[in-house]
């Protein structure tokens, strides 16, 4: 048995990158946000084009865990509502999902890739030269 969300108020400043903000119920959602975040000690205005498909992390398989047999479950909800009172978000970012409602199936991913360049090694006793 479904219930019905009964939500006084939702205040959300923010969404953005592959993110959902739902209201009612859903049979699939399926999220993907993929980033490169790159932190520059001296910053280059311009153009600036890179592949994602230059790294790794962005083409790797995702790895999904085998669930366990199913157990059969029944349940009795004296009550068909879920009451809640106000809901507060700064943000929902980069695959995120608010859903207020049911949903049967659902896929998100995130996959970001930080570089940071600088000018000289920030790190000089660990000998590892900075990433171009």
């Amino acid at each position: 048995m479904y219930r019905t969300s009964a939500v006084d108020g939702v205040l959300v400043n923010s969404v953005q990158s592959a993110s959902i903000l739902h209201t009612g119920d859903t049979e699939k959602v399926q999220c993907f946000s993929a980033a490169l975040a790159i932190q520059r000690e001296r910053t280059d205005y311009g153009t600036f084009d890179v592949p994602l498909n230059k790294y790794e992390i962005f083409s790797e398989p995702v790895v999904v865990p085998v669930c366990p047999n199913v157990q059969i479950k029944r349940t009795f909800n004296a009550c068909p509502f879920i009451r809640v009172g106000r809901i507060d978000i700064l943000g929902i970012s980069s695959s995120s999902l608010l859903h207020i409602g049911s949903v049967n199936e659902m896929t998100l991913q995130s996959r970001v890739k930080h570089i940071r360049n600088f000018l000289t090694n920030p790190y000089p006793e660990n000998g590892e030269e900075e990433e171009s």
